[in-house]
């Protein structure tokens, strides 16, 4: 990256308590809790486990360290993530500063060379190359995301938490993915496996959308749509034959094939 991340300023322990109730109120309204009152009041427990948090960051290594399920009382899955960017914007205002990547950004414990997870972002990201967020690992931002390239992730524990909104040119997520603008995806957006969801606040665009085994929330969605039970003649009409599988009249999508053409930064579609 151009230059490390600016660290958020001291959580007001004055001013917590009423960000966490307004924060979590707003995304009782929206896809993330989507009027779930039980889970709203899990999250608040969570947010507010003693001690108070000195800063942004240390919120984010209390989520971090917890499990997806939950222990103590604190969990670490894509609503409190995302609770955590609101929670930013909410104490400290929107970004101001934007994060520059001259080539690809990989997120990652496990690979060399990649920047550590979790990753905090107070600001914009600007990122020439591709973004590639590995099994486990966390991005979170709280302004605007911009790929040049392809956006992947992994399962399990991968987490893509944005304030603000998600542009790339094409995607493949398994993992948990929670944008609170906009997204858009100029090829194709592959979202496949059952396990994690993608959560758009706003309006989900994009040249393609295939959406096999997973959950995609949307206020909007502009796009052509394929589902797992697309039929073979449309798969053909919209994907090339080297992501396709079976014989001409009960054609498949081979997704593995799919997920690796994106994750090469290649086009799936014909």
């Amino acid at each position: 990256m151009s230059s490390a991340p600016p660290r958020s300023p001291p959580v007001s322990p004055h001013d917590y308590a009423p960000a966490v109730d307004a924060v979590v109120a707003q995304l009782l309204t929206g896809g993330v809790l989507r009027g779930n009152r039980r889970r709203a009041e899990q999250l608040s427990r969570c947010l507010m486990q003693a001690p108070v948090p000195e800063t942004i960051e240390a919120l984010l290594d209390r989520l971090y360290a917890a499990p997806s399920y939950g222990k103590d009382g604190v969990f670490g899955d894509e609503t409190s993530a995302f609770a955590l960017v609101r929670l930013a914007l909410h104490l400290f205002g929107p970004p101001t500063r934007t994060a520059s990547v001259p080539g690809d950004l990989v997120v990652s414990n496990h690979r060399e060379g990649a920047v550590r997870s979790p990753l905090w972002i107070p600001g914009h990201l600007n990122i020439e190359g591709s973004l590639d967020v590995d099994e486990g690992a966390w991005l979170l931002c709280t302004g605007d995301v911009r790929v040049g390239g392809a956006t992947v992730d992994y399962e399990p524990g991968s987490i893509i938490a944005v304030g603000g909104s998600l542009s790339t040119a094409r995607m493949s997520t398994l993992g948990a993915v929670v944008i609170g603008g906009n997204l858009d995806v100029a090829d194709t957006l592959l979202a496949w496996r059952n396990d994690e969801r993608l959560v758009v606040e706003q309006t989900l665009r994009a040249g393609l959308l295939v959406a096999c085994d997973h959950t995609v929330v949307a206020a909007h969605v502009d796009a052509v749509r394929l589902d797992s039970d697309a039929e073979g003649s449309l798969l053909h009409q919209y994907l090339r034959d080297e992501v396709l599988t079976g014989a001409p009249g009960d054609l498949r999508l081979d997704v593995e094939a799919a997920d690796q053409w994106i994750r090469r930064n290649a086009s799936p579609r014909r």
